[in-house]
């Protein structure tokens, strides 16, 4: 296995396939954001709706610390991604494959400590995935990264 971290040039290859991730970074960043920020503003979930009982038996207590995770890195990292990912910048398809493994992380957690979830749960874990496999085969067609 090789890893390059910067390639020589700033700009590198943008495959075809990058475009439905920047597309999922950008639906997922525009879906966090005020989510997050409502769960900032009312750390007990009511404003959503959500019953405070689900978030009090975990380790956060409230909803503070996920809002601030689900509009800081879910929201607002996600758009920037999409951005560096247009932009062609090098480090664009590791922060890919970073958000969308937090993603994932992010998703099972949920699912370990809310007593339920909900449809969004499994699609948002789709997507983490979908932006995990786009940075690996992006990576490794820029030759940043050699597995195989």
């Amino acid at each position: 296995m090789q890893i390059e971290l910067a390639p020589r040039s700033r700009e590198i290859d943008r495959p075809r396939y990058v475009w439905p991730a920047v597309a999922l970074e950008v639906l997922t960043g525009i879906l966090a954001i005020p989510v997050g920020w409502s769960f900032i503003q009312d750390p007990t979930g009511q404003a959503l709706g959500l019953p405070r009982g689900w978030i009090e038996v975990t380790v956060f207590g409230s909803y503070l610390v996920p809002g601030l995770y689900l509009f800081a890195i879910n929201g607002v990292a996600m758009l920037a991604v999409a951005a560096l990912s247009v932009r062609r910048h090098w480090i664009a398809p590791w922060l890919t494959g970073a958000l969308g493994v937090g993603l994932i992380i992010w998703i099972a957690v949920e699912i370990a400590a809310l007593p339920d979830t909900m449809i969004l749960t499994w699609v948002f874990l789709v997507v983490g995935f979908a932006l995990g496999f786009v940075a690996l085969f992006w990576l490794r067609r820029t030759g940043q990264l050699r597995l195989w």
